[in-house]
């Protein structure tokens, strides 16, 4: 009665996690900390309290497959502050939807180029996010991971598809600044990725949730490459600048509203039409007050810069205790498991878990066996989420772990 190809997800990373840890007895009376899930600790802005109360009186509306132009208003706004190449560079009204979060429209983005070809290919980065994955099973095809290793700065490595590869893909999914590694894709790497999704007639998802959370370097949005392709007249006249592109945005992370479940879609006008149609037929709304909300936190700053204060400060507070690579955006850390654990990453989250009461993520199971190994194995992901009391207790235990080694 049940779809087979559904067993993919029997090997969800944390029911794995669940697993590897399930009856390992804890040999310290130290307080659990767990840095397994990638969700905000921090509550979002008070404010907000107030503006779902002010709209309240709006349930009695049907929420809409479109965004309309309150919310439109409060991207331009948004654009205009974050990426000010791209505002008034494009009609929204055809080129973006509210989605509820990320995570439904990464797999229903799949169903959207479903049968575009013959024998098909979805490109996934590996390690993955589990949505990624779940987008390039709804593609239909063979699903082919591309490792994001060391030895590739952690980023897919592009030059590795060969033609034929290229030739089938359908979708193509990159994340930046990147889970787990949270490393930042530069504006040459994007452009060669939408180069060859134009050359090969593919979609490029592009999932931007971690692009508001930075350290250094303000990560560059694959939409200002777009525009910055098109204004230099790399495009045939009047085609549309965001051609086999569709990158997705959050506010989950941005504004610590995970519950809220809100974002939008922006990117190629034919797939955001096609996703309109879908949406509307069979497939989750954002309702009318939720976006309201939603266009106030996009409109705001302020609160957008002591998250991303609060996280700069947590990981300056680990590296106060041991000598980590601090990463470029998001809140991941990505920690090398110790030489004396030989890159046997389980045994190393066994290790903390067991004696040290932290519980972390071991690096192999977010990722897919390929012929090239496994390109996680031999880390940790570690969510540096928590109040900066917990994270300094995180950071001596760290330190401890790695001095008795």
């Amino acid at each position: 009665m049940l779809n087979p190809d559904f067993s993919i997800f029997n090997d969800n990373m944390f029911a794995q996690v669940r697993q590897i840890l399930n009856g390992v007895t804890v040999h310290t009376n130290e307080e659990l900390i767990d840095v397994t899930v990638g969700e905000p600790r921090m509550p979002p802005p008070d404010w907000l309290v107030d503006q779902l109360m002010a709209e309240s009186k709006n349930w009695q509306a049907y929420p809409k497959a479109f965004a309309d132009q309150a919310f439109l208003d409060d991207l331009y706004v948004y654009c205009q502050s974050r990426f000010p190449d791209i505002a008034g560079q494009f009609d929204m009204d055809d080129h973006v939807v509210p989605v509820p979060g990320t995570r439904e429209p990464l797999h229903l983005l799949g169903y959207c180029v479903r049968g575009a070809k013959q024998d098909s290919i979805a490109l996934v980065t590996n390690p993955f996010y589990h949505a990624w994955r779940a987008g390039a099973l709804m593609a239909g095809g063979e699903i082919v991971y591309i490792n994001a290793a060391a030895e590739d700065d952690f980023l897919p490595n592009l030059a590795s598809l060969g033609k034929d590869v290229l030739a089938r893909c359908n979708i193509l999914y990159l994340c930046s600044p990147s889970n787990p590694h949270g490393k930042i894709a530069s504006a040459d790497y994007i452009a060669h990725a939408l180069q060859l999704a134009r050359q090969f007639d593919f979609l490029l998802v592009v999932d931007e949730c971690y692009i508001d959370i930075w350290r250094q370097t303000c990560p560059v949005s694959a939409l200002e490459v777009a525009i910055k392709i098109a204004s230099a007249g790399q495009l045939q006249e009047g085609s549309d600048p965001f051609s086999h592109l569709i990158v997705l945005n959050s506010l989950s992370k941005r504004s610590n509203a995970a519950g809220l479940r809100v974002g939008f879609l922006c990117g190629d006008r034919s797939l955001i039409s096609a996703y309109k149609q879908i949406v509307a037929n069979g497939a989750a709304l954002v309702q009318t007050p939720l976006l309201r909300v939603a266009g106030a936190l996009y409109r705001d700053d302020e609160h957008n810069q002591l998250i991303r204060q609060h996280y700069t400060t947590s990981f300056n507070l680990l590296a106060d205790h041991l000598p980590v690579i601090i990463p470029e955006g998001g809140f991941f850390l990505w920690y090398d498991v110790p030489e004396a654990f030989q890159g046997d990453d389980v045994a190393c989250a066994l290790h903390l878990y067991a004696h040290w009461g932290v519980k972390t993520v071991p690096g192999s199971v977010m990722a897919q066996q390929t012929e090239a190994g496994n390109p996680a194995a031999g880390y940790l992901r570690l969510a540096i989420v928590h109040d900066h009391d917990v994270i300094s207790k995180l950071g001596i235990r760290l330190a401890g772990f790695e001095k008795s080694l």
